[in-house]
């Protein structure tokens, strides 16, 4: 039904064509036609980029404790601080973004794979 809200979204006629496949194969989600997958599954990213924003503003209070403690634990302090230093200067809007710069300054004082597991250790104690 097109009332004078609506707006027409153009996808190519392959996505088209597996949002048809989609919509076959799980009967259960109830999605009418492509129109119904289409508003679903925007309307589902726009949650889920909303708790992104939550995750990341919760993150972003005991991050620097957190990131504080880890560092402590595996370099000395003065360098530890200048590390830490350089974190809190990261841009934190972008959630995927921050951990990659984090894990690029950390790799420079404790080695890639270190660098990975302390920012992966940071993530999922925060649930991001």
């Amino acid at each position: 039904m097109v009332n004078g809200d609506d707006r027409m979204v153009r996808v190519p006629r392959d996505m088209y064509d597996a949002i048809g496949e989609l919509i076959k194969k799980y009967p259960q989600y109830g999605w009418k036609g492509p129109s119904e997958f289409v508003r679903d599954a925007i309307r589902r990213y726009v949650e889920e980029l909303h708790r992104r924003e939550i995750l990341l503003e919760q993150a972003k209070q005991i991050m620097p404790d957190r990131v504080r403690a880890i560092l402590s634990k595996f370099m000395g302090e003065n360098e530890a601080k200048d590390v830490y230093e350089k974190i809190m200067k990261i841009d934190e809007s972008d959630p995927e973004k921050f951990i990659d710069e984090v894990v690029l300054i950390l790799k420079e004082h404790v080695g890639e794979k270190l660098a990975e597991l302390i920012a992966r250790r940071i993530v999922e104690e925060r649930g991001l």
